[in-house]
């Protein structure tokens, strides 16, 4: 959903409009919840099955939610960023807007805590329907809120579908592959009255330079002057945005593989605590990651506002992301080995849940990191065009992190079990070896960080005209 909902902020509707219909939907969404769980025509009786009806309310309800939630927060991100100065010589515009990135990933993730935790309380001790109403009540203050102070905000125009011109440049291309690039850049096509001023124009770049054939001018492309003369002769704008997508996807493909060390935390971690002597759920321990990530955040900004230093760039802090990830799963290998050392020993005490804090708070700071740094990085390298998918790769990573995560544990449960072995993953995680796992998965997120440091040492940031 915030795929959807960036391209259709992107191409159609525009940022604020698309927050707005989204946190709309939600509202009616939470209020069908609510009222499912309040009405008792609408509840089904204890230890009965749900009528037909009851269940259309309800799962209405939830996918409401989901669509509306879904759609608007990636895009909710871009345009509150939006609100900032992107001109380079305004330097106290620019460090607002990073740490922008950085307060919504703490004020987030509290958000998340209290919903865990508080709300999830007055649900289960209270009521099913409160809970719901307070969810819903919330959402329509920011319904409320957006709508009367719409006149304070800038608002930009959608500035076309990103695929058509993406597409465009394809096309072009193909039908100019025996074509030779001029060597002056300055040869190449670029509209010189720019019909919509909104746009950007980017300079030229010598990266992927085969793809500047698209903006190569021919004798048939001074003749064509009809509709189709878009998708045989563009832009060094259009160019260059293709080529930005181009240097933007591995650096993503690398992000999102950082998640597989990063889900550890509400996976693996958890299990290590289930196995440990404590008098709090091991699954709580997750609440001290988000609590530790906001510290981190304000801690931050406090540092560098006292300072006056420069703040990390955006690739600095996903480098950081990366190589602490791997401590974290580090220390987690080193605690499990452990705390199985001491399970084997049937005399020994076991071990308190306490020796998890460090892989937690390690993990804290690494998930500020990457997640800080790719929110600000894919904001402003992305093209105009696509800056509200720009935040949603920033979900879609962790949704294929994970999916990745999973993969993983299923293939090396079933290699470390053939035979009949015992394997890493047995039914009692004693018997098993998740340490190994944990070596494993610092591998990977070693090798990942290495080519992360590759990419982001040969990145050509993308300049504006």
């Amino acid at each position: 959903m915030p795929v959807l909902g960036a391209v259709v902020a992107d191409s159609y509707w525009g940022k604020y409009k698309t927050v707005l219909i989204g946190l709309s939907v939600s509202v009616v969404g939470l209020a069908m919840v609510t009222t499912s769980a309040t009405l008792p025509s609408l509840r089904p009786p204890q230890f009965a099955p749900a009528t037909i009806g009851q269940e259309v309310v309800f799962f209405s309800g939830i996918y409401l939610c989901a669509v509306g939630i879904g759609a608007s927060k990636a895009v909710f991100i871009s345009f509150a960023a939006e609100q900032f100065d992107d001109d380079a010589q305004n330097v106290l515009e620019r460090e607002a807007k990073a740490s922008y990135f950085s307060l919504y990933y703490a004020v987030a993730n509290m958000a998340m805590l209290t919903a865990g935790t508080l709300l999830v309380w007055v649900e289960d001790k209270v009521s099913w329907g409160l809970g719901y109403g307070v969810c819903a009540s919330f959402a329509a203050v920011a319904v409320v809120a957006l709508t009367t102070t719409a006149p304070m905000y800038r608002v930009r125009p959608p500035v076309g579908s990103p695929s058509k011109g993406l597409l465009q440049v394809l096309v072009a291309f193909s039908h100019k592959l025996n074509l030779t690039v001029p060597d002056d850049a300055t040869e190449l096509y670029e509209e010189d009255d720019v019909q919509n001023p909104v746009r950007e124009r980017l300079q030229h770049t010598d990266q992927f330079r085969f793809l500047d054939k698209a903006a190569t001018v021919t004798d048939e492309d001074d003749k064509d002057q009809d509709g189709n003369r878009p998708w045989r002769l563009c832009t060094v704008t259009q160019v260059e945005e293709l080529k930005t997508l181009l240097r933007l996807i591995p650096i993503w493909l690398t992000a999102a593989v950082y998640f597989i060390a990063n889900t550890q935390a509400q996976t693996t971690f958890v299990q290590q605590g289930t196995k440990m002597d404590s008098q709090i759920p091991a699954a709580s321990l997750t609440s001290v990651q988000t609590v530790c990530g906001a510290a981190c955040v304000m801690a931050y900004n406090r540092a560098v506002a006292m300072s006056a230093s420069r703040r990390l760039r955006p690739l600095q802090l996903m480098g950081l992301g990366h190589a602490t990830a791997a401590v974290s799963v580090a220390m987690a290998a080193c605690t499990e080995a452990r705390r199985l050392r001491v399970a084997w020993d049937r005399g020994a005490p076991p071990m308190g849940i306490a020796w998890l804090l460090p892989q937690y708070i390690v993990m804290a700071v690494s998930d500020v990191a990457l997640s800080v740094g790719q929110l600000e990085f894919f904001y402003d390298e992305s093209p105009e065009m696509m800056r509200g998918a720009s935040t949603a790769f920033y979900f879609m990573s962790i949704s294929l992190g994970n999916l990745i995560n999973s993969q993983l544990v299923t293939l090396v449960a079933s290699v470390t079990a053939a035979g009949g072995r015992t394997g890493w993953f047995p039914p009692q995680l004693d018997d098993g070896h998740l340490d190994y796992y944990f070596v494993l998965v610092v591998a990977v997120t070693v090798v990942n960080f290495a080519v992360f440091v590759a990419l982001a040492k040969k990145y050509t940031p993308r300049r504006v005209r």
